[in-house]
């Protein structure tokens, strides 16, 4: 029995250049290479290698296919066109679904490769329904301004090449994976541990500039056992992809939006691009369920000659409702891959809040400061309380996740902020602010009605320069405490 069965049009592997093998044929080379890195011995894989417009279709061919375990079908325009390619596929489909089944656990034993793209409405005319429903591995990727297509082959550039070699390692594993679950037997005795353990995320679509991280991100999740979501095409009707991408985020713990230099395509009868789409919806999901968690990440420095993406990114950073429920992170996509798998780890039940939302009428404010700056905050805490301010003051003694905990509890239920940058420094008061942004993704609903950074000595130029559009700045001239500069912060807070 094959492990696997390639179905292709013929002249899908004719080579661009007399020198080299055809695209076929190097699938099938690299394929059976990665496949048995990844198995730990060699996997059998069969395609017919002669078949042409003159030979005859006999059921010795079809009995190839019809026993593998997997077929890959390598769609093109030439493809939909081909009878003896439509045959294999919907034999291969009948048979499987007559003996253990189409699907093995979450995994469809057929596989969707698209070499070249097709029309869509054309293709639903030969193809099983099954394939709506199957995400599939595109070997080529789409401008989506120019509409300018790139096919996976090195005769492209090195661009092209690396991305091929990529998705084949995304393919192998998928394989690796329905391979490894057939021979173990029962597809839900394999699969049951990860139904345990594993979240539900919808990974968002996004734009060309980053869809190969967007693929590493799919990857490290997966195979951490994660159900990735989406786990099919996203329709291109504007109403239908809004359907849809609601009713995925529903079935979603978290969700992560990766957003990048490129504004993107926007659906049929739509006004915005499917990153803004997507998150708008994100935002809708976690109205009604705050348990639900979301992360956004963007570059830094992020740069844009769109006016479109800009102002959707300055939307992101300053609307409170853009990220609301999200931590967004502006940083090296890598560190935002190691933040996001190791936030999605199953934690320990966590202690009880200390901490009570403020339900009166006064109002709280979190003095964060440095350890080193405990005493000379003595007078400004004593002047807040004084001004009928509830102060919160951070934890400095005790385990370091009690006051890890209680810093993010202070975060979510005080109604202010006021950031001591004394002693400190400036990473320390870059580290506080982004803290603050992250905010809505430990629990935060409201903004906050006033956040200060409070510059006191000791002093030098730099520090005298400080600036941020995160908080409004206050400078302390000289040693001596001065009321006067918080008459802004406290005037807020009484309103």
């Amino acid at each position: 029995m094959n492990d696997i069965f390639i179905s292709y049009a013929h002249l899908d592997d004719q080579a661009l250049d007399e020198d080299q093998k055809g695209w076929i044929t190097k699938f099938h080379r690299v394929l059976q290479v990665k496949l048995g890195q990844l198995l730990g011995e060699q996997a059998t894989i069969w395609r017919d290698e002669k078949l042409s417009g003159s030979d005859v279709y006999d059921d010795k061919i079809v009995n190839e296919f019809k026993n593998a375990k997997v077929m890959i079908s390598v769609l093109s325009p030439r493809y939909l066109k081909s009878e003896w390619c439509n045959r294999e596929l919907n034999e291969f489909y009948k048979a499987a679904e007559n003996e253990t089944g189409i699907r093995i656990g979450d995994k469809s034993r057929l596989i969707k490769v698209v070499k070249t793209p097709f029309d869509a409405d054309e293709a639903s005319d030969h193809l099983p329904k099954i394939f709506e429903a199957i995400l599939g591995f595109d070997f080529f990727e789409q401008d989506p301004d120019s509409g300018k297509v790139v096919e996976f082959d090195e005769a492209f550039g090195s661009r092209a090449k690396q991305n091929y070699f990529s998705r084949i390692y995304d393919l192998a594993s998928e394989i690796a994976g329905i391979l490894k679950n057939m021979q173990g037997g029962s597809a839900q005795t394999q699969t049951e541990p990860l139904a345990k353990t594993g979240k539900t995320v919808y990974l968002a679509a996004v734009t060309s500039d980053i869809q190969s991280g967007r693929e590493k991100l799919f990857r490290e999740l997966s195979d951490r056992g994660h159900h990735v979501l989406p786990d099919r095409p996203l329709p291109t009707s504007g109403i239908e992809f809004t359907e849809a991408v609601r009713e995925m985020l529903n079935k979603a713990d978290y969700s992560i939006h990766l957003v990048g230099q490129k504004y993107g395509m926007i659906p049929e009868d739509a006004s915005h691009s499917i990153t803004k789409i997507q998150n708008d919806l994100a935002v809708e999901r976690i109205q009604p369920d705050q348990e639900f968690r979301r992360f956004i990440w963007m570059p830094r420095p992020m740069v844009t000659d769109d006016e479109r993406q800009q102002k959707f990114i300055t939307q992101l950073q300053e609307d409170p409702n853009a990220h609301r429920g999200a931590e967004l992170m502006e940083d090296s996509l890598d560190n935002f891959r190691d933040y996001v798998v190791e936030k999605l780890k199953e934690k320990p039940e966590q202690k009880e809040s200390t901490i009570a939302p403020n339900d009166s009428s006064t109002s709280s404010v979190y003095l964060i400061f440095d350890q080193k700056d405990d005493e000379k905050v003595g007078q400004l805490e004593d002047y807040l309380f004084d001004k009928g301010l509830e102060v919160m003051v951070p934890s400095f003694d005790g385990e370091e996740a009690d006051i890890k905990q209680a810093h993010i509890e202070r975060m979510i239920y005080c109604d202010a902020v006021l950031i001591f940058y004394g002693n400190a420094d400036r990473s320390w008061v870059d580290m506080k602010l982004m803290n603050l942004m992250k905010a809505p993704g430990y629990g935060r609903i409201n903004p906050y009605q006033a956040k200060t950074v409070y510059l006191a000595p000791p002093m030098d130029r730099r520090k005298q320069r400080y600036r941020t559009h995160a908080a409004e700045v206050v400078v302390q001239e000289g040693e001596a405490f001065d009321p006067a500069l918080l008459d802004s912060f406290i005037s807020t807070l009484k309103k």
